[in-house]
């Protein structure tokens, strides 16, 4: 049987903590719209946001991804998920859907 280094599994654990520690993007949501108004990511990688608001209880929802979470004031509401296609897609507060929208533009 084969004996790794120590060191190895040292380099190893380093070398993947960039990913795991990937902090949430934050996204405010406010009664004059999104902060940002877009959001960039990439299909197929992890989207990870921290969404916020800071008047009254608001929702996060992108129709065409089957998104949708409230949003809460006083703590950041986490939103994981992995787009499966590029392109741009509209988000908005599906409380107040007359409200101003964000975009979402997913890449290749």
């Amino acid at each position: 049987m084969m004996r790794l280094p120590a060191s190895f599994f040292g380099a190893a654990a380093l070398a993947a903590a960039p990913l795991l520690a990937q902090s949430p993007r934050e996204v405010l949501a406010t009664e004059g719209g999104w902060r940002p108004p877009v959001v960039n990511a990439k299909k197929g990688e992890v989207v990870r946001l921290a969404l916020k608001t800071e008047d009254e209880e608001r929702c996060f929802a992108i129709d065409e991804l089957r998104i949708e979470k409230r949003i809460v004031p006083g703590r950041a509401t986490r939103l994981e998920f992995t787009p499966d296609r590029a392109g741009n897609f509209v988000f908005y507060d599906c409380l107040n859907p007359e409200g101003k929208k964000g975009r979402l533009a997913v890449t290749e």
